[in-house]
């Protein structure tokens, strides 16, 4: 149990002796008495201290926090003490935006940076406009700079336009100092007068949908009187005094309550006591507050910065309490410093966390690829929260595809369902230079070339046999899908290439049969396509690779291996821009005498509904699939 003695008194079985002294030596000696009680409570207690009794001058004992109740639900505090206490949304500076080193300003920016300093200077600010900057370290969201400029009508803008941002912003509290009532020295009564009423008229005029709380804080007593006595006027049957804090503080905390501290005071008489006990209530008050903190402001938090919480929590002796049970807020309470410091970590951290938490799923989202197979047999590329909670295994709520349809997942069968319909699910791990197109299969670390066989059932077999029986009668016995990293990363590039020159998406790309050997499929689907080979079948059109429309006429160029068998390649060409060919032709001619080095993409058999397509770049056709047929 602390004791702390007023030497000139003492108690005696419930009663107060003088022992001499003056009652000014009492006071002065009072003062300093409860200023160390403060020093001494800070940071070290959960509870308020268990006042037994008190003594001190009875002068102070209207500096007590007041508030009003205003329309539409909006709170009104008029507040005795230092404004960079507060932990509102936004805080209002009063500057002439040139002199920083006095007053509120000088307060506000010895928190906030003085790198502010350089932004203010730089502004130009019209009369009566609300200058807005970033906290910096200040533990808000914003911070207003204002010029009153010595004028009650610019005043009254000022409060009219911070209240009008508050709420354009979506902010639930501010703090606001007597504007132009310090350094300016404007009349004090004007100041008073000016900056309620406008307030009145502000949250009066329209309801405000999310400002809930105005903070007037003054840090003279004078000022804060005089702005108490107009405010009781104004308000006559709405001043509600703020509540004692001599009753324990009833928190749910997660952190140990702290040791409770017993103060005796002996006064000089019982009117003077009985004060006593009203103002180490209400400066206990003044130094006290409480933020929310939402489930977004905790949600990045690392392992390391988590326990980094709870020791500053402990350390700073302050109340902890779910905001609503179940949503993962928390609703701090307790000494200003310490709440000051909580939000200040949050407000630094958690952006930082978000941060790097969106380049690391970005990395992610280059890295690896979730897919869901499509109504059309098409695999359908999920979108980013999808991919990150199937990634985290975090899939009880399911996944949401690009059509906003919810799936419920299988993560052993790699299933996906929905309203009685199942699909199934695909992960592709991607190089870093190269991703993997959405109907590969994976492919280990430094494989190169795989050759899929396609099952008979599945979509993609039965949509390549469809396409190529539309012309041809030959039976097809097997299917195989070519992925070749080397030849399909040149023929992404010569596509882009082709789609930039000519200003149409996609390249005019079209899939196109090239009928050869057994021997020189094999040598296509790991080389790609070589037009040095031209000629072997005639080169009527000019001489590179030929790729026709249809596949029955792909077919006379299919030689027959051993087995009788014969193979056609169903290759992605790009046609681009095409005109007639010719047999001459090493390459394709200028589409425009006036600019020889622009040349068409292709040429073919004619220009009006073509048969056969001509390449004389290699990597503008890429071998998609060896087709096997009888």
């Amino acid at each position: 149990m602390d004791q702390y003695q007023c030497p000139l008194s003492l108690k005696t079985n419930g009663s107060e002796q003088r022992t001499g002294g003056s009652e000014e030596t009492a006071r002065n000696v009072t003062g300093n008495l409860v200023r160390e009680i403060i020093q001494r409570y800070e940071g070290r207690y959960t509870t308020p201290p268990n006042i037994k009794e008190a003594v001190f001058g009875s002068d102070s004992t209207d500096l007590q926090e007041v508030c009003v109740n205003l329309r539409h639900g909006v709170k009104l505090h008029l507040v005795f003490g230092d404004i960079t206490a507060e932990t509102t949304d936004a805080v209002v500076n009063s500057t002439n935006f040139r002199d920083f080193h006095g007053g509120v300003c000088n307060a506000i920016l010895s928190v906030a940076g003085r790198h502010l300093e350089t932004s203010l200077t730089q502004a130009n600010v019209n009369p009566g406009a609300v200058f807005i900057t970033p906290p910096g370290s200040f533990p808000c969201k914003s911070i207003f700079h204002v010029h009153g400029r010595r004028k009650t009508r610019i005043i009254e803008q000022l409060v009219y336009g911070i209240i009008q941002q508050c709420e354009s912003l979506q902010y639930k509290s501010v703090a606001i100092p007597a504007i132009c009532a310090g350094a300016a020295r404007l009349d004090s009564q004007a100041v008073t007068d000016t900056i309620l009423l406008a307030i009145k008229n502000a949250t009066s005029s329209a309801p405000l949908r999310h400002l809930s709380s105005i903070r007037l804080v003054l840090i003279e007593a004078s000022l804060f009187l005089t702005f108490k006595r107009q405010l009781v006027q104004m308000f006559p049957h709405d001043v509600i005094n703020a509540e004692s804090f001599i009753q324990p503080l009833d928190f749910l905390s997660t952190i140990s309550p702290g040791e409770q501290s017993v103060f005796f005071f002996l006064g000089l008489c019982r009117k003077e006591v009985d004060d006593a006990k009203t103002n180490v209530s209400d400066l206990y008050q003044a130094h006290c507050s409480t933020k929310t903190f939402d489930k977004k402001d905790l949600k990045d938090l690392t392992e390391a910065d988590k326990k980094a919480l709870q020791e500053l929590l402990k350390s700073e002796a302050l109340h902890v309490q779910e905001d609503v049970p179940g949503n993962g807020g928390l609703k701090v309470s307790g000494l200003k410093v310490g709440v000051n410091k909580v939000a200040q970590m949050l407000h630094t951290t958690t952006p930082l966390r978000r941060e790097m938490k969106i380049k690391e799923e970005e990395k992610l989202y280059t890295l690896v690829t979730w897919f869901i197979l499509g109504h059309d047999g098409k695999w359908e590329r999920l979108p980013k929260a999808a991919r990150n909670d199937l990634e985290k295994g975090d899939v009880a709520k399911g996944v949401v595809d690009k059509q906003a349809k919810r799936w419920s997942v299988d993560l052993q069968r790699m299933e996906a369902r929905s309203s009685g319909q199942t699909t199934k699910l695909k992960r592709l791990e991607n190089r870093a230079d190269f991703t993997l197109p959405a109907d590969w299969d994976n492919m280990s670390p430094g494989e190169n070339l795989k050759v899929v066989l396609l099952q008979a059932d599945s979509t993609e077999y039965q949509t390549t046999q469809n396409s190529f029986n539309q012309t041809a009668t030959n039976t097809v016995t097997k299917i195989e899908r070519v992925q070749n990293v080397h030849l399909r990363r040149a023929y992404e590039v010569q596509k882009q290439r082709i789609s930039e020159k000519n200003h149409v998406q996609g390249a005019s790309e079209k899939s196109l049969y090239h009928g050869t050997s057994q021997e020189t499929c094999d040598s296509i689907k790991k080389n790609g396509f070589n037009r040095s080979f031209s000629g072997k079948n005639g080169a009527a059109l000019g001489q590179g690779t030929y790729f026709a429309v249809s596949a029955h006429y792909s077919v006379r160029y299919a030689k027959p291996a051993a087995d009788g068998s014969r193979t056609m390649l169903l290759a992605r060409v790009l046609t681009g821009s095409y005109t007639q060919g010719n047999s001459s032709m090493r390459f394709p001619p200028p589409r425009s005498s006036q600019e020889p080095d622009d040349r068409y993409d292709t040429v073919v058999d004619r220009t009006n509904n073509p048969n056969m397509y001509v390449v004389f770049n290699d990597n503008q056709a890429y071998p998609d699939y060896l087709i096997t047929f009888y």
